[in-house]
């Protein structure tokens, strides 16, 4: 929650700069050459760096998932377990209760 508060203050501070630059500009990259707002061209640049962030973000995000699937599947596993050998403890109880001998 604390993140999407920050990301929302910095989107709001964003749109807040690019409003009050609205001049005309003149952009050059590679072979193109036009003539834009400034608020087109800051929302655009944040906009990029925003997609930029979450692909780089996908990788460990993949891997993150991945281990807590495994971490889940072995907590699973280590249930069932503890859950035979419970019932191996009962049977060992019951079987020498049962017995006169002991």
């Amino acid at each position: 929650m604390p993140t999407l508060l920050v990301a929302l203050l910095f989107a709001i501070l964003i749109a807040v700069f690019a409003l009050q630059n609205t001049a005309a500009v003149h952009v050059r990259l590679l072979a193109w050459d036009y003539e834009t707002s400034l608020v087109l061209v800051i929302l655009g640049s944040a906009m990029v760096g925003a997609v930029l962030t979450f692909v780089a973000s996908l990788g460990p995000r993949i891997r993150r998932a991945r281990e807590i699937r495994r971490l889940e599947e072995t907590v699973e596993s280590q249930g069932e377990r503890i859950r035979h050998l419970e019932a191996v403890i009962a049977q060992s109880r019951d079987s020498s209760a049962s017995d006169p001998a002991m």
